[in-house]
C-alpha cells in the first residue's frame, strides 16, 4: 500500500482558499492509495484566537459548508482512485465534532468523531467528544482513524480490532514536536502496526508554528519514510504488510496482552 502524507501549511479560517489549495495538490499527486490531509484542513484550528466569539462564529461557518467538503473529498478520492481522509468541522443540532471524513474512491464514506478535546486549548468547550471507534478495510489493509491529542491516550489507541494502520491527522504545534515524534513510534511498538502522522506546517493566527514531521512509521517504531520539516511537501510512502505479517508472527506481542473493556463518558461503555 502506498500512503501519500500532503504536509501543507493552512490559510487559517479561510475556507474557500484552503479548499481551492487542496484541490491543486491533490491534482499533483502521483498513484497511491491513500491521502492523508491535516486535521482542520479547511480551516486550521479555531482555538488559536483568544476571542471566544470569533472562535464560535469559524466554527459555524466551517460546518455550514459541511455537505461541500465531504462531496469534493468524494471526488478528489474518485479521480485520484484512492482514500482520502481529512478532519473539518460536524454540527448536530447544537454539538459540534471534530470530524474526520473517510471518501472512499467508489462514493462511500464513513466518519471519525475526535475522542479527545484539546483542553488546554479550549477544545473541549466548542466540540463534543465522540463515543466510538473507527476501523475498517481497505485494499487489503485493517485502518484505524485518531485525531491529534488522541495520540496521548494509548487506551484509546490500543489495537482491539487487529487494525494494520493507525493513522493521525493533526495540528500540532512544534513547541511539543518531540512528543509528537516519540507517541507516533511508541503507538506503533505498542500495538505492532504501522503509524501514519500527518501534521501541517507553517503559522497560525496567534504565532504558533507547525514543523509538519509528517511520517510513517512501522511496527519496529522505525521511520519508513518523512516529510522535511517546516516545509510543504507531498511524500508518497510505501508500507509492506507482508512484512507486517512476518514479524507479528515471529514476535506475537498481542498474545500475551490484558483484556479489558473501554468505558465512555459518564459510565457509559464506549462502542
Amino acid at each position: 500500500m502506498k500512503i501519500a502524507l500532503v504536509q501543507s501549511s493552512l490559510v487559517w479560517g479561510d475556507i474557500e482558499k484552503n479548499l481551492a489549495l487542496f484541490d491543486r495538490k491533490l491534482a499533483g499527486i502521483g498513484a497511491c492509495d491513500v491521502i492523508l490531509l491535516p486535521e482542520m484542513f479547511t480551516s486550521g484550528s479555531m482555538l488559536v484566537k483568544p476571542d471566544k466569539r470569533v472562535a464560535d462564529a469559524e466554527k459555524n461557518k466551517t460546518a455550514a459548508c459541511y455537505e461541500r467538503v465531504r462531496r469534493l473529498m468524494s471526488e478528489w478520492a474518485e479521480k485520484r482512485d484512492a482514500l482520502v481522509m481529512g478532519s473539518t468541522v460536524y454540527n448536530e443540532g447544537e454539538s459540534y465534532y471534530n470530524r474526520m471524513i473517510v471518501a472512499f474512491p467508489d462514493g462511500k464514506n464513513l466518519y471519525y468523531d475526535k475522542r479527545h478535546c484539546f483542553r488546554m486549548g479550549g477544545e473541549n468547550e466548542h466540540f463534543t467528544a465522540g463515543r466510538r471507534h473507527l476501523f475498517f478495510d481497505f485494499r487489503g489493509v485493517r485502518i484505524a482513524t485518531f485525531i491529534c491529542y488522541d495520540l496521548r491516550f494509548p487506551v484509546w489507541s490500543r489495537n482491539t480490532d487487529n487494525y494494520d494502520l493507525a493513522v493521525y491527522v493533526a495540528n500540532w504545534p512544534a513547541s511539543r514536536r518531540k512528543v509528537w515524534q516519540l507517541l507516533l513510534q511508541a503507538r506503533a511498538i505498542e500495538n505492532q502496526a504501522f503509524v501514519a502522522g500527518v501534521n501541517c506546517v507553517g503559522t497560525d493566527t496567534a504565532g504558533l508554528t507547525y514543523a509538519g514531521d509528517s511520517a510513517v512509521i512501522d511496527a519496529k517504531g522505525n521511520i519508513v519514510g518523512a516529510c522535511r520539516e517546516y516545509k510543504e511537501e507531498i511524500k508518497i510512502i510505501g508500507i509492506d504488510m507482508e512484512e507486517l505479517r512476518r514479524f507479528r508472527n515471529k514476535f506475537a506481542v498481542s498474545e500475551d496482552r490484558d483484556v479489558f473493556e473501554i468505558k465512555g463518558i459518564d459510565g457509559l461503555e464506549v462502542e
